[in-house]
């Protein structure tokens, strides 16, 4: 997945107006909560060498994501974590797995925020 800020690009879908918790879901929404994410992380493009956030899906996060692929080769679609819009990435190829790389011009402290806010809610808290 590759995709520029989400305050720069509309994703080429009618009417859309970034809301990420309006009623019902669009099938070019990927809207992901903290249970579907089991890890974020830093890393550089193999190709390019920029700053790029590596997610690891949870079984429910991966299903939300391959329900999302579907036709949307070479489009956008919004990328929305805990209500909010992140980005609106275009999708490069099928992602069978579940992991995926959302790379575009990302500066590595916007990674580094990404990947410490998804890391923070995905955290389990064990009581002593």
């Amino acid at each position: 997945m590759a995709g520029p800020d989400a305050s720069d690009v509309e994703v080429e879908e009618p009417g859309y107006e970034h809301d990420c918790s309006a009623q019902p879901v669009r099938n070019f929404e990927l809207r992901l909560v903290a249970s579907d994410i089991k890890y974020a992380g830093m890393g550089f493009g193999s190709y390019s060498n920029e700053p790029v956030l590596n997610i690891e899906f949870s079984e429910t996060g991966y299903d939300k994501f391959a329900a999302v692929q579907k036709g949307r080769i070479g489009k956008k679609f919004a990328f929305c974590f805990e209500d909010k819009l992140l980005s609106t990435p275009v999708l490069n190829e099928y992602i069978y797995g579940r992991t995926a790389q959302v790379s575009g011009g990302y500066t590595i402290e916007e990674i580094t925020e990404l990947q410490s806010r998804m890391n923070k809610n995905t955290e389990i808290s064990e009581e002593p």
